[in-house]
Parts: structure tokens; sequence; C-alpha cells
């Protein structure tokens, strides 16, 4: 008899672990997948690591308006034996079937907490490399999560990164990101979030979202802000988002003369009336896996620049919108000039992109994927 026969596929209890930095990519793809597998019968519930030092439980927050069930597991050191009973004892008595991590952090205690008698999977949203301590942890992720079931990547990139660490290459699958439609579909007033920032008047915006940190090449969008605002000298600069670059681009803001044009949101957990306002979206990443921020700019109908990073290539393309290179201010430049003097070939990228991540990414095809390795594991 199979499993699902035997045990039924209503009752799979998955539990998606993830230390979080804020509400960003790996968090919404989490939720994502507790949403949509309640369509499959499956009972999901989110559970985070929060770090004393720097706690950020806005995850569990956003869950909790979706109606999915959420466990915090205070981290009091950077190596918490307690958390690991904490976790434990969660899956023991929520009798647990299978594990999903995100983060190397969540890597390391689920699988001491899972001690190998629950099946366990974990998706690699990106391994970030810019700094030292960083690179270490990315090593010492690849020790332990080849004794992982399954290892997901959102790219293929992420994928053959991994190989180079002698993870498994047998267990790697690749799934790419997906995202739920209808929360770009509710009808926005763009008027009062322009007031919101002091906004006034018909100025062109262009937004960017994301942690504010080295990977995400914030500064390069800076750096091309000051050559746009020689042509557009009403236009602004929105960036949302918090993290460790914050102070730093700020003061950048001064020297580069362009502070009364460029606005610094911090953490919003309303992005999609954030990406409303703008009437251009760019990503300068200089690192990525599949950025979650950019299907949902496309989602919203905005034109994308990004760079030819990650996957995003797989997404991007001459039809949908402009790509360049990492670094490379003065590409970035250009194409924000031409698309704010193009206004057909701004509406040509929006519904073009918006029609190729309806049909190619949305959650429900991720999470279709998703089910199919849970079963895979369970069996």
């Amino acid at each position: 008899m199979s499993r699902d026969a035997f045990w039924g596929p209503s009752v799979m209890k998955i539990l998606h672990l993830i230390s979080s930095g804020g509400l960003y990519g790996a968090e919404r793809v989490a939720i994502e997948l507790c949403k949509s597998l309640k369509l499959y019968g499956c009972q999901s519930m989110i559970g985070v690591i929060k770090n004393s030092h720097n706690p950020h439980v806005e995850v569990a927050e956003e869950a909790k308006k979706n109606s999915i069930e959420t466990v915090v597991f205070p981290c009091s050191s950077q190596l918490d034996l307690k958390l690991i009973s904490r976790i434990r004892d969660y899956i023991e008595n929520d009798k647990i079937d299978l594990i999903n991590c995100h983060g190397y952090k969540s890597n390391f205690y689920g699988l001491l907490a899972s001690r190998k008698r629950i099946p366990i999977v974990t998706t690699n949203h990106n391994w970030l490399t810019s700094h030292w301590k960083l690179r270490i942890y990315c090593f010492l992720d690849s020790l332990w999560i080849r004794y992982f079931d399954r290892i997901i990547a959102v790219s293929d990139g992420i994928k053959e990164e991994m190989i180079k660490y002698k993870v498994p290459k047998d267990k790697i699958r690749v799934i790419d990101n997906g995202i739920d439609m209808a929360r770009f579909n509710e009808v926005i007033s763009p008027a009062s979030i322009k007031e919101e920032f002091d906004i006034r008047g018909d100025v062109q915006i262009i937004g960017t979202v994301g942690n504010l940190g080295y990977e995400k090449g914030q500064i390069y969008l800076l750096q091309a802000a000051k050559e746009v605002i020689q042509t557009f000298k009403f236009a602004k600069f929105l960036f949302v988002g918090d993290g460790p670059l914050k102070a730093y681009l700020e003061n950048e803001t001064i020297k580069l003369g362009i502070r009364n044009n460029v606005i610094f949101t911090g953490y919003r957990p309303d992005i999609p009336r954030l990406l409303s306002i703008m009437d251009i979206f760019v990503l300068p990443s200089v690192k990525e896996g599949l950025p979650m921020v950019i299907l949902e700019a496309m989602a919203a109908k905005k034109p994308v620049i990004a760079t030819r990073v990650g996957a995003i290539p797989k997404v991007i393309n001459d039809e949908n919108g402009i790509l360049v290179e990492p670094k490379d201010v003065n590409g970035i430049q250009r194409a924000i000039i031409n698309l704010l003097q193009n206004s057909e070939k701004r509406q040509k990228y929006a519904l073009t992109g918006y029609e190729k991540v309806k049909m190619e990414y949305s959650s429900a095809s991720m999470t279709s994927k998703y089910y199919e390795l849970y079963k895979e594991v369970l069996a």
C-alpha cells in the first residue's frame, strides 16, 4: 500500500523553519508555500528562529495575517543547545512529518533537531559571499546539508555553486520561485502613498526593493541616479528595505548631492502598495538566485531593469525588460533614461512582463513541484 493511500495527503504536516532577517524573498517563498499547500490538504506552519542579537519576526506576523500557524523559537547565542531541544519538542508534540529549512542557521538546528527521524529538506535561496564570515558559513552549510534528504535550489546557478562545494548532485532539485498574483490585483490609490512620502506633482519615480546589503548593489543605482537627475531633475529614487548598509547609502546620497531626490523607506510590509507608485523598477544586484521581488515587480506591471546575474536572465529578456551588467553604473543610467523618455516601451515591458510571470512563475506551479518532492522523500 502506498504512503498516500495509508496515511493520506490531508494529514501531511510540514514545518518551514527559518532564521529571518526581515520579510524578503526567502520569507515570501515560505509564506506562499504554506498558503498554497493547503490546496493539497497539507498542514503547514512557519517556525521562526528569533536571534537575540538581531531579532526579526516580521515573517511570523505576516504568516499570522494569512492564517498560517506560527511558532517562534528564541535563540540566545550562536550555539544555543536549548534551541535544538525546543525545535525537537515541537516536532514530536505536533507530530511533524517533514521539515523544510530556509537558510544556513535553520539548516544546522533543523538537522540536529530532526535526528534524521523524519525527512528534512532545505531550500537554498542564495549563498551570500561578500564577507569572509559569510564564506565560512557557506562552507559549513555545504557540510551539513549533505545529510539532508533533498536540497532545493531556486536557480541553476545556485545548484552549480553547491556542486562546486561537493554537495551531492543527486540530492539537488531546481524549483523556480513563484508568487501569488492575487496580491497585485487589489485596487490601490497611488496618491495616498505619494502623499505619505511628500512626493508632489507629476514626478518620475524609480524604485528598488531589497535588503540594503552589498549583494543587492544599491550603491550602483545611487551612482547612476546622479546622472539621471541631471536630465530629470525632479525624479525621485525610492529605496525600500532595511539592512547593514543603510547608513552608508544615506551618507553617499549627501556626497553625490542627490539627498533631496532619494527616499529610504526602511522596512515595509506593503510591497504591492509601494510598487504601485513606481514608474520603473530597478534591481542592481551583484549576486542573486531567483529574486522574488523581480517577479513581484512584473506582477505589478512595472517595467524592469535588472543585472545579468543568477537566474534573472531566465526571467528578463529583450521582450519584457532591460538587462545590464552588474556594477555597470553607465548601463543602469542609460537604461533608466531610455525608459523615462519612452512611455510606449515602458508599457510594452510592463504588459509582457506581467504575462511572463502569470504563465511561468505562479505560486501554484512552484507549490506543485514542492508537493511532489515532499511525497518523494516521504515515500
